[in-house]
């Protein structure tokens, strides 16, 4: 229970630091480490399968595309200090965030001890169980992961090319040259 309570402490600080950094680098930096201590509570609940995919898919490839992409957009601007555009807005959104964490606290207390609390299956989000899932009879779901993978792929080659590339969309065929012989 320790574990726990540290754990859930390194959360809400990571997440704390997500919204209050200054920098975007900073930001992204903080998330990634929200998304560990995520998978980290996954692997307390025996999860091991999304306990990897969260630091595979989010921490490991959207977290650094999210990083080349924030250091390649602010590369050479210096931070200046903006205005804010709304008076107070600080304020009321520091007031908010308490108020929805205390909401969310009162909530977490309420529930926790009670009977409805949902139990999982030993083998739940285990590598096995995500296995059986996958390739386990008639493929359904490899079918769709399969054709979700697909989509993305096409996606990305279509709005990879911009409207005003010269180039045809599929390269020419060299001109066969007879020979003068």
């Amino acid at each position: 229970m320790v574990g726990f309570i540290i754990l859930a402490v390194l959360s809400f600080a990571s997440a704390v630091g997500v919204v209050a950094a200054r920098a975007p680098v900073h930001s992204a930096l903080y998330l990634i480490g929200n998304v560990i201590t995520l998978a980290v509570f996954y692997l307390l609940l025996n999860a091991e399968f999304m306990a990897a995919a969260q630091v595979i898919v989010y921490a490991g490839a959207i977290m650094v595309l999210f990083l080349f992409v924030v250091t390649l957009l602010t590369a050479g601007k210096e931070e200046r200090e903006r205005p804010e555009s709304l008076a107070g807005q600080r304020a009321l959104s520091g007031f908010l965030a308490i108020a929805a964490g205390v909401l969310l606290a009162g909530v977490a207390v309420r529930y926790s001890a009670g009977p409805s609390v949902t139990r999982f299956s030993s083998g739940y989000g285990s590598l096995a169980a995500m296995g059986r899932l996958l390739w386990g009879p008639g493929f359904d779901y490899l079918v769709v992961v399969a054709l979700m993978l697909l989509t993305a792929a096409l996606a990305v080659l279509v709005l990879n090319r911009s409207a005003d590339d010269p180039r045809p969309a599929a390269p020419a065929a060299p001109a066969v040259k007879e020979d003068p012989s």
